[in-house]
Formats: C-alpha cells, structure tokens, sequence
C-alpha cells in the first residue's frame, strides 16, 4: 500500500508538473515566492529612473521602449509635476526610446474636445535617483521635452525620442520573445483571452499556487528592478500570504466589456486594454473588494516560436 501511494502521489507530481508545463508555467510553492527579494542584488548605486510629467488642457500616453509607461483619459489637469517609477521597461543600459502622444482634453467621462487647444501645457522629463532617496530635487535628469506651441488644428500631437539609462543589472524580460505581430489576431487574442480566464478563476477560486506561478518571472524582474529586497520595504517575504488575503478580498473578479487587444513592446508583447472614456489603457481585468477596485495588467509574450504565452509585465 505504501509503495501505491507512492506512486500515485509521484504521478499525480508529474501530472501537475506537465499541466503547468502545457501552459509555459513552472509549478512555484510558498517557499519560493516568498524568497522572491532573497535574490534581489544591490549595489553601489541602486537607480530608479522616474517620469516627472506636468500637462493642463490635454490626454495623453507615454511609451518608453514600446511598453505603456503613463496614460490619462480623465477631465483636469496635473496639481504640480507628477512622479511615476518606471524602472521594469529598462532591461539593461543604454539608450532607451521614448514616445509621447498627446490627445485633446476630456470633457467629460468617455468624450473629448474635437482638436487640442492652444493653451494645452504638457511637459515631461525623466530624472534618475537612488531607490528610496525621497528628496526629488536631487534626481539627475537625462531627458527632458514639451509640447511646442500648436499653430493649427489637430486631435494629436505625437514625438519621439530618447535617453541613456545606466542600471547594473540585466533583465531578459521580453528581449527574446517572438515577433506577435506576424501571428494571425485572431488565433492571438483568443490565446491571450484563454490565459486570463486561468488567471481569473484562480482568483476566483483562491488557488494562490497558479496565481504565484503565473507570475513569478514577471515579480522577480519586477523586484530586482526596483531593488525590493528582503527585510526592506515592499519585500517579498510574505508575498505568498498576501496574494492568499487578496485572493480571499475578491468578492467579483471578471474580464469587463469594452477592450482590445495591443500588441507593444516592438511587436513582442500582448495585452488586453479597455478602450473607452476615462478607463481609456486601464487593463481589461477587473477585480472587486468590498473597500476597493483593482485592475489587473498581465502583460505576456511568446519567449519562442510555438511556446505558450507567458506573463512578463
């Protein structure tokens, strides 16, 4: 009896391990989750690179190397010059692209001006600093560009650019991924949807085993790039216990109407975006608590030819 139980758990193992394996995912356990910042490397210098953005009369988005750093749909303005972390889209030094679109105003949720007005403000600059230095003043600015004064009508205004970032580590991120935009859509979309079902109904049914495995790679690269460290603030040593109480939070979690499939990062990487109003670039998956909403970005690619998608922003 031993000797079949054995064996009935060692199949069970593998059976387990070659459905993970079916969907390009490695079976992680609390264990190795939790020692997610043990691993976290630091060093002399420890930079954060940072958009400072500062806009009034306009909507926007900003893409550095291809990937969807910032965006605004809402009515208003910036009250000063906003701060927004952006060190998980450099993977390793050197010059970094930078693209900014910006869109006439909103008026109210879900409608815009027809053209950008003449007094639309929106400039934007990209400053580096030690991880957790809270004085901004002493950021080292390496980029920085506004809108020009518009002399005619137009829905968009659109510029590209460029900086050099110098970080010392190396993420392989979605480097090697295949080119997505050469798949047919269709078959594309239908495995990303595929994907975020399983990424939902594991929320849906606390199964924080999945969740964990599903983004493991995307958290490690995360955490080295903003040097969450162990024992330190925003660490991962009870990474695993959090996803269980946020599993356990969600009272209504779903894939909302209204969204499309883009393909960023140079062709290599796929999402689910809403499309409309305010939630304009807001992910398509939505999670309820009873205190709050969450949207949750998975962001995937194909690391190569005929591989399963698999979550890495």
């Amino acid at each position: 009896m031993n000797r079949l139980k054995i064996s009935l758990i060692a199949a069970c193992l593998i059976i387990s391990q070659l459905s993970y394996g079916q969907m390009g995912v490695t079976t992680i356990n609390k264990q190795q989750y939790n020692s997610i910042s043990k691993s976290v490397k630091t060093y002399a210098y420890n930079p954060t690179y940072a958009l400072r953005i500062n806009w009034a009369l306009c909507t926007y988005e900003i893409y550095v190397n291809d990937m969807l750093v910032d965006f605004s749909f809402a009515t208003g303005r910036s009250t000063g010059e906003q701060n927004i972390d952006f060190p998980q889209y450099i993977l390793k030094s050197g010059v970094q692209k930078i693209k900014v679109r910006v869109y006439a105003p909103a008026t109210t949720k879900g409608k815009t001006e027809p053209f950008l007005s003449p007094e639309t403000v929106f400039s934007i600059r990209v400053v580096h600093s030690e991880y957790g230095n809270e004085k901004l003043k002493e950021a080292k600015e390496v980029y920085h560009a506004k809108l020009p004064a518009l002399t005619k009508k137009t829905t968009t205004y659109e510029w590209n650019g460029e900086f050099n970032a110098e970080v010392p580590y190396i993420l392989k991120g979605w480097s090697s991924g295949t080119d997505l935009r050469k798949e047919d859509p269709k078959v594309l979309v239908k495995e990303v949807q595929t994907l975020v079902d399983r990424y939902i109904t594991a929320f849906k049914k606390k199964d924080v085993q999945t969740i964990a495995s599903m983004i493991y790679n995307r958290e490690k690269e995360v955490a080295q790039a903003f040097f969450f460290i162990s024992g330190e603030a925003n660490n991962y040593d009870h990474g695993w216990e959090r996803l269980e109480q946020e599993a356990n939070a969600i009272t209504e979690m779903k894939l909302i109407n209204g969204y499309t499939m883009r393909i960023l990062g140079d062709g290599k990487v796929v999402t689910l975006l809403q499309t409309k109003g305010g939630d304009r670039d807001f992910p398509a998956i939505y999670g309820e608590m009873k205190d709050k909403e969450n949207f949750y970005g998975l962001y995937l690619y194909r690391p190569k030819p005929g591989a399963p998608l698999e979550v890495i922003r």
